[in-house]
């Protein structure tokens, strides 16, 4: 048997290929813009700001909070705090509603490395003096991998 490769044939691979490509990087575009916290956000510096909360926004993918603070010369900025996602921070039992609008509070966070005035939740000290934390995924894993129950008393601001 002979196998005769025409014209046709070569340029119809070519066209496959080229298409193939494009559809990989138009359907793997969205996973190069989800970020990792640990490629974003400074784990090794923490910040404390104390604001306003002007917004809470508990949702997927990911969850924020909008502060309002007040700096030494009087001037507000306000600055964008990320968190985990909803179901995630659902199934840590962490109480959600915790941080609402129009509260005043002292947030930890771990500074962008990019963006002035953006960081990631760390804990929160509200307006009762108690403290409130995501325990955190790792703490959860480990709770599941052993069979054991998840317990974060932060997480429903209790000290």
């Amino acid at each position: 048997m002979i196998f005769l490769r025409s014209k046709h044939n070569i340029l119809s691979n070519k066209l496959f290929v080229l298409l193939l490509h494009g559809f990989f990087l138009l359907f793997t575009e969205s996973t190069v813009g989800h970020h990792s916290v640990v490629a974003n956000f400074d784990r090794n510096s923490v910040l404390e700001i104390y604001g306003t909360v002007l917004s809470v926004e508990i949702k997927n993918p990911h969850s924020r909070f909008t502060l309002e603070v007040r700096e030494e010369d009087g001037k507000s900025i306000e600055w964008l705090i990320e968190w985990s996602d909803r179901n995630s921070l659902i199934r840590r039992k962490v109480d959600i509603d915790q941080i609402k609008a129009g509260d005043q509070i002292t947030l930890s966070v771990w500074p962008s490395y990019r963006l002035n005035h953006v960081g990631y939740f760390v804990r929160a000290k509200l307006a009762d003096g108690s403290t409130f934390r995501d325990c955190g995924f790792r703490e959860f894993r480990q709770a599941v991998v052993n069979s054991t129950e998840f317990n974060c008393p932060e997480a429903n601001g209790t000290q």
